[in-house]
């Protein structure tokens, strides 16, 4: 294997994705199955889901901004704890028989909250630790080992543990969040990247100036705006979907509690597979073909989900969902980093990631109100229809030539101004 991109201050940050991926996939088996111990109410599940995405609607911003601010590995940190806290009070309520749906929907929207100051501060921080022609490689790097711990590890070790005692998931998270912020604090401060010389102190005032100045930039970019609703919409359907999965799991399948993190895990192989092809892909076609094929092939698996013919039809097809999804989240990605200036790289994506992860809010709700009235499958169908429908609407904007064209303004705004000052761009 070549050696990690960014040496010592990448492994350390890869090391810390790793124990905080697989408390996260811990969960997302747990989580559900500790909903489904007291409801079969699919609405109230998918809550679980609605309650986590809702930070991103209403504090995206002010993460973004304090990333920009702060020192990006304290943010990180902080993020961290608040996880810690939160998996350590859910474990006290399961062990004390206090355990209940309004906890279940606090925690995780506290959990929410977590996620969005760690991913506005550690993929503006990214950039940092590694060079430009390395970003490729330690997105997919870091993406596979969300997809292996967060899919693959995690899940049917929190079924099986969950089977066993239904604290152990909770406690085993906490310390992998634990362990995480141990291993940021090896990393070398993030304060290298640069504020703008007007900005405004660190108050209520300084900080609405700066959330402006990120959702201006965001606003401005005709690629982003339109990345972000391929984002949302595809957010929206797998928390429409993957929110009631359990459900499909074991009311129409007939799959054992203790194996629906199995049947997780099967159909995260795909995803590990895409995370290591991915940059091939990347070279063997273009970025707006393949942000069109993957979005065709994802929504065809997630309406072959709905037949539920058996497990296996459906792990192949939660298979080949997570293969096409982790080939153009790492390209998307990477694409993000290489044409935001990293200064704003904290606002920017929370602006970006409110449209995009603030989706699961409505797609849960969603999701769960159209399982109940017509049928778990239902949900599956609409899913893929819209973003077949979605991949389509956006590709006049996500074609070939016009991406190729904003990568080159990116990495030479200069030059591009003089080309169109003498008419010849294109």
């Amino acid at each position: 294997m070549d050696p990690a991109p960014g040496g010592r201050p990448f492994q350390k940050l890869w090391a810390a994705t790793a124990t905080s991926n697989l408390s996260d996939g811990v969960s997302l088996a747990a989580a559900p199955l500790l909903a489904a111990s007291m409801t079969h109410d699919p609405a109230l599940i998918a809550g679980i889901t609605v309650a986590q995405r809702a930070p991103w609607l209403v504090l995206a911003f002010i993460s973004g901004a304090l990333a920009d601010r702060l020192d990006r590995k304290r943010v990180a940190q902080a993020a961290n704890w608040i996880r810690v806290a939160g998996f350590a009070a859910l474990a006290v309520a399961v062990l004390g028989d206090a355990v209940s749906m309004p906890l279940l929907y606090a925690v995780f929207f506290a959990i929410g909250t977590a996620e969005t100051l760690y991913d506005s501060s550690s993929s503006a921080w990214l950039p940092i630790l590694v060079a430009p022609d390395d970003l490729g490689r330690a997105n997919g790097r870091l993406q596979t080992t969300f997809v292996i711990c967060n899919e693959f590890v995690g899940p049917p070790m929190g079924g099986f543990l969950f089977a066993s005692a239904a604290a152990a998931p909770f406690v085993l998270g906490a310390g992998g969040y634990l362990a995480a912020v141990g291993l940021l604090a090896l990393i070398p401060s993030a304060t290298r990247h640069r504020q703008e010389p007007s900005a405004e102190p660190l108050t209520v005032k300084g900080v609405a100036a700066d959330i402006a100045v990120g959702a201006r930039w965001y606003w401005s970019s005709p690629t982003l705006r339109s990345l972000s609703v391929v984002a949302a919409m595809g957010n929206a359907v797998s928390a429409a979907t993957y929110g009631i999965l359990v459900l499909l799991a074991t009311d129409v399948l007939g799959v054992a509690s203790g194996w629906y993190g199995v049947l997780l895990a099967a159909g995260a192989i795909g995803a590990v597979i895409g995370g290591l092809v991915a940059g091939k892909a990347g070279e063997w076609m273009p970025i707006g073909t393949l942000i069109l094929v993957t979005n065709l092939l994802s929504a065809g698996s997630v309406i072959g989900m709905g037949l539920a013919i058996s497990p296996a039809a459906t792990v192949a097809f939660m298979a080949l969902d997570g293969f096409v999804v982790l080939i153009q989240t790492i390209q998307v990605v990477t694409l993000r980093q290489q044409i935001v200036p990293n200064e704003l790289m904290g606002r920017v994506t929370a602006a970006y990631r409110s449209v995009a992860v603030g989706a699961f809010t409505v797609g849960g709700i969603g999701g769960g109100l159209v399982a109940k009235f017509f049928g778990i499958p239902a949900a599956f169908y609409v899913g893929g229809t819209a973003m077949a429908l979605t991949a389509f609407a956006v590709l006049p904007v996500l074609n070939d030539k016009r991406l190729a064209r904003v990568k080159r303004e990116a990495s030479d705004p200069q030059g591009t101004l003089e080309e169109r000052r003498a008419g010849t761009s294109p």
